[in-house]
Formats: structure tokens, sequence, C-alpha cells
């Protein structure tokens, strides 16, 4: 057979084609449309950007307005959110609140999701054309329809996320490095480079595939394939550039990004358990959010190596950590990256964001073994080792794009989005694999072969499954508790009083079932109080739920910085929660204990310290000790978080309950020096003074007060006892706002 008659012989039929794309189409519109039908919390997280989602929407806002300023080099692959930006300057999206927990996806936003709908549909194409290259039409379309009802694709397609546009990219340069091996000219050379150049302003990993790709023609001399490798490594350095000269004129000398050295970190935590670093850890506690990391990064190697840092050496810091902790303890990080293996071919999705294995109930249409790895991440396995390996350079180059990908997942973490970058080639491969399997076991002979072959097919599959990998099954706990933020996001922008209570007591019940599945979950236990607090115009919160809630949070995150066991309490009621927690706020932390707990426990501390009154009964503290106990809250908060305002203004309010008006009053002031000048803060320093006799002071403070709050009635009332008080020396007892 000619090269002419094999090429032509790999080109997929025009019906193949089409059932691809009806296939993929048919799919997507199902998808979207049971998922819109869903009153669950499946159907709440479909609908609303979150996450990594919105740190890509707030990039492309700042984008498209013109208001983009970093001071750093780009933290994150910035081409994505760049796109996005371009988008959204033609098409500008509903303008949303900085500090809102849900997005609605609508708008623009909803054009980009079945825009990369349509993208999914061609990424199917694409998988088949490679298939067809490397295994012929059948296994091209076996390929092409596993990847058109892929729900793990179908579920990033429908999320402003990178992840569909890196496997059409992908996809793209498997196709012209096979291209380049099998002797095309210099121009589908130059074009590899440009197009793994974009890569890696997607996919930071796929530097490791620009290296391979490098490495296969400079290690074979034959032809021109120096001259090729010249024109890849141009056409790549060219693509980056313009991320490269921006870090440059922010004083950074970084080539694209400076999260290598974070990612690596957070795959190599502290400690000794193994099952540690396998899925994402936010380097602070209740910091999981996309934009946060960066912050948290600088703050926590700037603190670490005590001076300010560049963001190169940023990256360089956190790698020594990692490298640190590798050489300190090499059994755990080996066992580590064993487990982080295995999850690239398991059929069990690492708790994200958004993950299929919470979804899929929503589509359970969709959900067979054909649509994840359940079965096909065995059949692939089998398929890379059982495949030919001498003189096949598309099997290579297929290979090659696996094995990329299980290198980036050893060195950091796995994610649902991460793994699937390997998901294209894998299924190309186990197409294959089953195309010629069936070739094989349709041959006469070799009895005893077949039945192997049969034997590995069927029982790798139910092997895989039996082993317990160390993340949570389902995701339910991550999931549940997006969920929950969304609907506490319709609770406090309802202008209905029966539509919010609803959607709060909604969000509190989702919140307290992430929590029950995950009892060591901090973000859950926060979820929880949030909901219980939230207070609107046509929403009061439940103290009794907030107060609750806070005892547990606080006692998660004194466990966490102690190292003390604390899910007995966690579990028992509040009282019990009540009891542990003081045990703990005067034990010195564990190394690093603060750094990690620091920012979260500080908040659970201020939104505990309200609920310690001494006219309120609060279970598992004695009346004479709840002032204590709160002095001690606002004291502790204060050591993880120096003057913070909110912190200093609640602890000027329980210094006055203890009849310590001079620290009382110093607490205010400070508050006030540090930024916290609200009319509460004045008000409250102006009842001290009133009650210390001193009214003039203390109208001042008052009349401060009502030119950041015209027209409150407590304050006017407090204002004119105090006018009344300087005139006549008595004003009586003014009112706390």
């Amino acid at each position: 057979m000619t090269a002419d008659e094999a090429r032509a012989a790999a080109r997929l039929r025009p019906l193949q084609v089409l059932a691809v794309v009806v296939i993929g189409l048919v799919v997507r519109v199902g998808y979207e449309a049971a998922l819109r039908a869903d009153d669950g919390p499946a159907g709440l997280l479909a609908t609303h950007v979150l996450g990594d989602e919105r740190a890509y929407d707030a990039f492309a806002r700042a984008g498209a307005e013109g208001t983009l300023d970093r001071e750093r080099a780009f933290y994150q692959e910035p081409l994505y959110a760049w796109l996005l930006g371009r988008v959204y300057a033609v098409w500008p999206p509903t303008p949303v609140a900085e500090d809102a927990a849900a997005i609605p996806r609508e708008g623009v936003r909803e054009g980009v999701v079945w825009a990369q709908h349509l993208l999914g549909v061609l990424v199917a194409l694409g998988t088949a054309r490679l298939a067809a290259r490397v295994g012929g039409r059948n296994a091209g379309l076996v390929a092409g329809l596993l990847m058109a009802v892929s729900g793990p694709a179908v579920l990033h397609e429908a999320m402003l996320l990178k992840a569909t546009l890196s496997l059409a990219v992908l996809l793209l340069c498997l196709e012209l490095w096979l291209d380049v091996l099998e002797g095309a000219g210099e121009v589908r050379a130059a074009g590899l480079g440009l197009a793994l150049g974009v890569a890696v302003l997607l996919r930071g990993n796929l530097y490791l595939l620009l290296a391979l790709v490098l490495g296969s023609l400079l290690l074979r001399r034959s032809g021109r394939r120096p001259l090729a490798a010249a024109l890849v490594l141009l056409g790549a350095a060219l693509a980056i550039s313009p991320v490269t000269v921006h870090n440059l004129r922010r004083g950074d000398l970084v080539l694209t990004t400076y999260q290598a050295g974070t990612n690596i970190a957070i795959g190599q935590p502290p400690g000794d358990d193994p099952a540690a670093g396998v899925g994402y850890a936010p380097l602070r506690a209740g910091r999981g959010d996309a934009r946060f990391e960066e912050q948290d990064a600088v703050e926590l190697a700037e603190a670490g190596a005590g001076r300010a840092l560049g963001s190169r050496e940023v990256s360089a810091w956190w790698l020594a950590r990692a490298l640190e902790r590798v050489t300190a303890n090499p059994g755990v990080a080996l066992r580590r990256v064993g487990w982080k293996l295995l999850h690239l071919v398991h059929g069990i999705e690492v708790p994200d964001v958004k993950d299929w294995a919470f979804l899929r109930r929503a589509v359970p249409w969709l959900a067979t073994p054909l649509s994840d790895l359940r079965v096909l991440g065995a059949w692939a396995l089998l398929a890379f080792v059982l495949l030919p390996w001498r003189g096949r350079q598309d099997l290579f180059v297929v290979r090659s794009a696996v094995v990329v990908v299980a290198v980036s997942l050893a060195l950091v973490y796995v994610m649902g989005r991460y793994r699937l970058t390997a998901v294209p080639p894998m299924l190309v491969l186990a197409a294959c694999g089953m195309v010629r399997g069936w070739a094989f076991l349709r041959a006469p002979g070799h009895a005893a072969r077949k039945a192997g072959l049969v034997a590995a097919a069927v029982g790798l599959p139910w092997a895989l499954a039996l082993v317990p990998v160390p993340t949570d099954p389902n995701g339910d706990h991550v999931s549940l508790l997006n969920a929950s933020s969304v609907a506490l996001f319709h609770a406090r922008t309802s202008t209905d009083a029966g539509a919010a209570v609803a959607w709060r007591d909604r969000a509190l019940a989702l919140a307290e079932e992430a929590a029950a599945v995950a009892p060591a979950f901090d973000d859950a236990r926060a979820g929880v109080v949030r909901a219980a607090e939230a207070r609107t115009p046509v929403l009061d919160p439940l103290p009794d739920r907030a107060r609750d809630g806070a005892w547990r949070l606080v006692l998660l995150l004194l466990g966490k910085r102690t190292g003390a066991d604390v899910l007995a309490p966690l579990a028992a009621d509040e009282a019990s929660a009540a009891r542990a927690a003081v045990a703990l706020l005067d034990r010195p932390p564990r190394p690093g204990g603060d750094a990690f707990t620091g920012p979260l426990l500080a908040d659970a501390l201020r939104m505990l310290v309200p609920h310690l009154r001494p006219d309120t009964d609060v279970p598992g503290l004695d009346d004479g000790a709840v002032l204590p106990v709160a002095l001690a809250c606002t004291d502790l908060a204060l050591a993880l978080e120096p003057e913070h305002p909110v912190t200093l203004a609640q602890r000027g309010v329980v210094l006055g309950r203890l009849d310590r008006p001079l620290d009382a009053e110093r607490a205010y002031r400070a508050a006030l020096a540090a930024g916290g000048e609200t009319p509460e803060v004045l008000n409250n320093l102006g009842n001290l003074l009133l009650r210390q006799g001193r009214a003039a002071d203390a109208a001042t403070c008052f009349e401060r007060a009502l030119e950041l709050a015209p027209g409150h009635p407590t304050i006017r009332v407090n204002l004119e006892r105090a006018e009344r008080a300087r005139a006549s020396g008595d004003g009586g007892e003014p009112r706390d706002t």
C-alpha cells in the first residue's frame, strides 16, 4: 500500500463524520436541557459561574474595560481569559458585584458556553481523525463517538474554563507533530511551534510536550529534522513572546507564568499522610477560591523569606519547600505520586468546584460506563502497554501526550479538568486497542492469548474499581457547598421575604449536608455560619444556628492549628463543641498552624464573639465565663490578624461589658485608626464616653456617626442625650446600635 493509499484508508467517511457530529450535538443539547430542568443542587451548579470560572470572568471583564493592571508576572496562563475579554469587549456581560458568591450564567456567558459546546464537537472530530490515522477508520469512529459522549468533556465545555480550547489546541499539536515526523515541510514545523506556544499559554504543563517534540526531532538527525526543531522552537517563542514581554515590563524574568512552584508544593504538602496532595488543598484554610491563591502564595513566601520577592523567587521558594518535604520523607512522596498516577486511569473523579461524579445524577442517560474512565481508563492502559512499540511514530505521539499529563499530575495534583487533557489520546489508544483486539479475537488460533486478552479487558476495570483511592468517591461535600453558595447568593439578592427565607434555608441545609459528608471540611462549616447569619432588608438571621456553627468552625480550625483531634466533639452537641474549643484557645500552634488557619480562624472568631453576650444563654459556658472567653477570642483573632478594625471594635465592646472603660476606649480608637470608622463604632465609643461623663467628646462621636449614617434614629437620640448632658450634666442612658 502506497503512502497516499494509506492516508486515504485512514480518512473518515462522510457518514462517520456525520455520526460523530450529530451525536455530539444531541448529547450537548440534552445535557443542557436536563440540567435546566433539574431543581436540585446539580441544576444550581450548572447554571452559575463559580470558582476558577469567576477568576477568568473577572480577568476578562477587567481586560474588556481596560482596567487590568497587574503589578507582577502572570500567575495563571492568560490566553483563555484574554480571549474571553475580547468577547466581552464586543458583547458586554451583565454587571455583577465583585463579592458576589455566584454569577448567573446568562447573556454572553451563556453564548460562550454554547460556543464551547460546538468546539467540543470539533474536539470529538479531531479525536476521531487522530484515531483514524493511528488505527484506521473504525478506530476513528469509535474514538470520535466516545469523545462525543464523554461526560467530563461536556461538563467542562459548559463552564468558563480553558479545558475545551486546550483540548482542541492539543489535538492540533499532535496532528502537526505527526505530520512533521512523517516528513512534512518547514511550514508545518513552524505551525507546530506556534500551536505549541499557544498550548503553553493555555496549559503550562505543555512545556513538557514542547520538550518531547524538540527531543524527537533532534535525536534523529536524518533528513531536515534539526531545521524543523529550530522552526518549532522559533514558532513557540514567537507565540509566548507577548506574555514574556509583559512579565519583563513588570521586572520579572518569567517566560509565561510563575504558578509552577506553588502547584508542586500543593502536591507535596507537609505531613506524613500519603493521601494529602492527591487532590487540591488551598495554601490557607478556607481560601480555596482561585481569587486567593496568588495572594496567599506571595504572602506566605515573602513571610517565609523575610523580604519582598519577585515572581520567579516566589515560585522558587515554594519549589524549595516541596523539595524539602520530598527529601525529608521520600517514601510518603513516592506513595503520593503513585496515587496520582493511578487517578489518571481510575474511574473516580477527584472533587472539583463542579465535577462529573456529582452532576451526572441529573443526566442518568449520559452517565454510562462509556461516558467516563470507569472502563475506558483501564482499556487505554492496556492499549498503552500492548499496542506495538517499534516503528510506530503515530503511537509514539499519542503515548507521549498521555505521558505528559501523567508526569504533570505526578508533579502537582489531580483534578478532573487536569486529567481531562489526557482523555482524547487515551480514547485514541482505547479505540485502537478495541478494534485491534476485536480483529485478533476473530482471527483463528491463539486460544490462550485470546483468553488472556479477554481476562485483562474484563478484569482490569473491575480490579481498578476495587482500589480504595484516597479521595472522596463522589465529591459530594465540594459540590454541596458550592450549591449552598449559589442558594445563599439568591437569598441575599431576593427582594421577596418568602423567597429569601426559602433560599436561605436551602443554603443552610446544603452546607450542613456538606459538613456531614466531610466533617473536617472547614469551608462547609463556614458555609453553615454564613447561611445562618445572612441578613437583608427582608431576611433575619438565625442566631442559635449561627452560634452553633461558629463554635464548630472555631473548634475545627483550632484543631488544625494545634494538631489536636477534634472529630469527636465536632460530632457532639453544641455544649461539648464549645468546651472543646475553649480548651484549645490557649494551646500553642503546631509549626505552620497559624499561617495555614490564620485568616479563616480569625474570621471564625469574629463570627463567634457577637454571640458571647452576658444576657444570653451560651451552651457549654457558665454565665461568668462568657465574657472572658469572648475576650480570649478577640485576643487570638488579633494575634492572627493584628490591627483588624472589626476585631478591635469587638474587643472594645467586650471590654466595656467587663467594666474596663479605659481599655475599651483604647480598643475603639485603635479600630478607628485602623480604618474602621463606621457609625456603629463611633456610636459605641460615644456611649462609652457618655457613661464616663465626657459628654462633649461623646457628642463629637455621635455627630461624626450621623455624618456617616444620616437620620439614624438611635444615633440621633444618643446625640440629643449627649447635648442635654453637656448642658445639664444628666443625659440618661445611651443606647448601642
